[in-house]
């Protein structure tokens, strides 16, 4: 199928058109793109803890799950404790042996949560 004369002069008619409502004349380079540099967000450690503390607390069985929600639970509420997001300062009496960060504990504490709730269903 052709295309008629008068398509192409009325699809250029538009173009042209519009390139003159951006500022451009037909025939004109093209502009090069602006390049935007945008800063990178804050680091999203409580998704990273709670799909760690996700994988790790539905191998436990619901004993285990009360036992560390009371134990973090008395944790987080000690004056002093600070949610911070890498530096590992807090032990869990039955936790493993390693010291956590505060968000990660705290992480911890949403997942039992969520995890109860689900049971809870």
């Amino acid at each position: 199928m052709e295309r008629k004369p008068h398509q192409h002069r009325l699809r250029n008619f538009w173009r042209n058109f519009k390139w003159l409502l951006r500022g451009r004349r037909p025939g004109d380079p093209l502009p090069r793109p602006k390049i935007v540099r945008r800063s990178p967000g804050p680091p999203r450690v409580e998704f990273s803890y709670a799909i760690f503390w996700t994988k790790q607390a539905r191998q436990w069985d619901a004993a285990r799950r009360q036992a560390m929600g009371r134990a973090v639970r008395e944790l987080l509420a000690q004056p002093g404790f600070e949610a911070n997001a890498y530096e590992r300062r807090y032990a869990v009496p039955g936790l493993d042996d390693q010291a956590h960060a505060g968000a990660s504990l705290a992480a911890l504490v949403k997942v039992l949560d969520a995890l109860e709730k689900e049971v809870d269903r």
